[in-house]
């Protein structure tokens, strides 16, 4: 009976955890860029939870990915949960690393889930329950040879979550 919102659905971890969720009852909104991918892992969850739907979006858009939360809350008449699973690594040593593509990396793995989560945190709080789930990485706490960007955007991820988590405690 639960909402979750779901980014990075269209493939990977993304995918099979939308999958156990409506096969669990959850009613799921998935996010990604491929509209392919998503129509044929959204088919699969609505077996389970008809009301399954999609928004193809590229969340390094940050207004995007802000309106995706507003639009499936909307959708949904709530959220129980964001799962914050999208991410791209970018596999270049430090020096021939471009600025443009830092920034890319930063934000979809750190600065859209933490617009997401404060996008759906205001009404949770209203609401009283919800959960927003950051998906990180070792990458966050372990460097990874020419992995700077992404390894930047997951450390920056999980300390987010970390001091979210503190702030959030008695929520």
């Amino acid at each position: 009976g639960s909402h979750v919102l779901l980014t990075g659905a269209s493939s990977g971890i993304g995918a099979s955890l939308a999958r156990q969720l409506a096969k669990a009852g959850a009613t799921v909104g998935l996010v990604a860029r491929r509209t392919d991918r998503l129509e044929e892992v959204v088919a699969d969850c609505r077996v389970h939870t008809p009301n399954s739907r999609f928004w193809p979006v590229d969340l390094a858009d940050l207004s995007a990915a802000e309106a995706v939360v507003h639009a499936a809350w909307d959708a949904f008449g709530g959220l129980d949960a964001l799962v914050n699973n999208a991410a791209m690594p970018q596999r270049w040593p430090v020096a021939d690393l471009a600025a443009d593509a830092v920034d890319e990396v930063m934000n979809l793995n750190f600065s859209s889930p933490m617009r997401m989560g404060q996008a759906a945190l205001p009404r949770m709080l209203d609401r009283g329950s919800g959960l927003i789930v950051n998906v990180s990485s070792m990458g966050g706490r372990i460097p990874i040879a020419h992995e700077a960007s992404y390894c930047a955007a997951k450390y920056a991820l999980a300390g987010w979550s970390e001091v979210s988590a503190l702030d959030l405690a008695q929520t």
